[in-house]
C-alpha cells in the first residue's frame, strides 16, 4: 500500500489499516497520515497515531526509498492545504521532497497561494470536490462491514443474490422503483448505482439521481437496450448474465 501511494501514485486503495482516497493517505479508515502535494512532494503528519503501529516508520522508509528527505516548509502553506483539502486545522507536519525549492513550488501550487490570501478562490488541485470513500470503507470495515456498498434499484432479486456472491468486498442494497427515491438511495452512501432502466420509471430515476448531489458523480450502470444511454456512465443489456454485470460492476468501482 505505501509503495503504491509513494511510487504508484494511486488514487483508490483500501487495505486492512492504511486507505488511499485521492492524495491521502488515511490510517484505520479516518485518520489522514500523509498528503501527496506532487508525485515527489510529500506531507507526513507528525502526531501520534490513534493506534501502536510501525506504519509511519514504514512510511518514512519508503519515502527514502524514493529519493526524498525531509526539507523545510512554510507552515502558512501547509494550513492552507490541510485547511482546505483534508478539512484538518493546525496540525504537525514534515514535508518530504527532493529538494527545498521544489517543495516550496509544489506546495505553493498545491496551495494556490497567489490566490488563497486574497480571499479568492483558488484554482486547481485545493479547489477540486473532495471525496470520502476510502474513509467510509474504513469506517465500514472497522464496523466489520463491507468496504463497498451498491444501491441496486429495479433489479430482480435472483440477478442480485448471483451477483453478490461474486461481489464479496460489496454490500448490495437492492430496492425496487417504487420503494425509494433518488435522495433516499444517496442517504445509503453508495459508492455505485445498478438501475434498472428498461421502464420510464427507471429512465426518470437515472435522471433524478443524476440530479442529486451525491449521484452527479456517482459511478452508474443502467440496465437498458439499445446501447449506451448518456446518463449513466455504462449501460449494460437485460439479455447479459448477472455474472457480466458483477464484471461491469467491479470494473467501475472504486
Amino acid at each position: 500500500m505505501l509503495e503504491a501511494f509513494v511510487g504508484g501514485g494511486v488514487v483508490h486503495a483500501f487495505g486492512e489499516k492504511l486507505h488511499v482516497e485521492g492524495d491521502t493517505l488515511a490510517f484505520d479508515g479516518w485518520w489522514k497520515a500523509a498528503f501527496r502535494v506532487t508525485r515527489s512532494t510529500f506531507a507526513v503528519r507528525e502526531e501520534p497515531l490513534p493506534e501502536p503501529s510501525t506504519v509511519m516508520d514504514d512510511l518514512a522508509g519508503c519515502l527514502r526509498e524514493h529519493g526524498l528527505n525531509v526539507v523545510g516548509a512554510d507552515p502558512s502553506l501547509l494550513v492552507a492545504i490541510t485547511y482546505t483539502v483534508l478539512d484538518l486545522g493546525v496540525s504537525d507536519w514534515t514535508v518530504w521532497s527532493t529538494n527545498q525549492i521544489s517543495a516550496d513550488a509544489d506546495l505553493a501550487a498545491r496551495a494556490g497561494v497567489d490566490t488563497f490570501f486574497n480571499d479568492v478562490p483558488a484554482a486547481g488541485p485545493a479547489t477540486t470536490p473532495r471525496v470520502h470513500e476510502a474513509q467510509r470503507g474504513g469506517a465500514r470495515r472497522t464496523a466489520g462491514l463491507a468496504p463497498l456498498v451498491i444501491v441496486a434499484v429495479g433489479i430482480d432479486k435472483a440477478a442480485i443474490d448471483s451477483m453478490a456472491a461474486i461481489l464479496d468486498a460489496c454490500r448490495i442494497e437492492a430496492r425496487g422503483v417504487d420503494d425509494i427515491d433518488p435522495d433516499g438511495c444517496c442517504a445509503l452512501l453508495p459508492d455505485l448505482a445498478f438501475i434498472d432502466a428498461t421502464t420510464a420509471a427507471g429512465m426518470m430515476f437515472v435522471l433524478g439521481m443524476r440530479a442529486t448531489a451525491l449521484g452527479e458523480s456517482l459511478p452508474m450502470i443502467a440496465v437498458a437496450a439499445g446501447g449506451a444511454w448518456t446518463p449513466a456512465d455504462l449501460t449494460v443489456s437485460p439479455s447479459e448474465t448477472p455474472e457480466e454485470w458483477a464484471s461491469h460492476v467491479r470494473d467501475l468501482l472504486p
